[in-house]
């Protein structure tokens, strides 16, 4: 195995790989081609890289079923940072709302400044949750509209791999148990 010193940078990958879940270690050993193991490593050091708490779940489902984990990984990474970044959003609000900061200082002055931002990073993520379901399913009226969108998978270049990447809301709820 090529890449084993890489592997042990990530040390949680680490132990989990030789002293944890064997739910999806002892069918790799046995099943996987030696092609497959090696995409497995390079797929668990990747999303290990970019943060993922048990980066073999993910690989797993990616050399097994083909699922663009890293790029679902990525996307959801992303909408919960956007869900976090109270500040930015309220920056970002007051471009629709002049009155945004106003608004913001008398709620803050009521409930309090810590129970607000609980709040206010609370209440995107039920927004995102939708904006998740959108992406998820697609153009609702492709039909009457005559035109239809989904969400693709790019390669480095900019083109269509051709692969869809669908069921975030599968790992968006325990998103947040997921990263580093």
């Amino acid at each position: 195995m090529a890449k084993t010193g890489n592997i042990k940078m990530c040390s949680y990958y680490y132990s989990q790989h030789y002293a944890g879940d064997k739910k999806y270690k002892e069918p790799m050993k046995s099943t996987f081609t030696d092609l497959q193991k090696e995409e497995y490593e390079n797929r668990v050091i990747r999303l290990c890289n970019a943060g993922v708490k048990n980066p073999s779940t993910w690989a797993f489902s990616k050399v097994t079923e083909g699922i663009p984990q890293f790029a679902r990984f990525l996307i959801l990474r992303s909408l919960f940072n956007i869900a976090k970044s109270a500040d930015d959003n309220i920056a970002m609000a007051t471009d629709f709302d002049d009155e945004v900061e106003e608004k913001y200082n008398t709620l803050k002055d009521i409930v309090g400044e810590e129970e607000l931002l609980s709040f206010l990073t609370s209440y995107p993520k039920g927004i995102i949750y939708n904006v998740v379901g959108l992406l998820d399913e697609g153009t609702q009226e492709a039909e009457r509209d005559k035109v239809s969108w989904i969400l693709m998978k790019i390669d480095e270049n900019f083109e269509s791999t051709g692969q869809m990447i669908q069921g975030l809301h599968e790992d968006f709820l325990e998103f947040e148990d997921e990263v580093k």
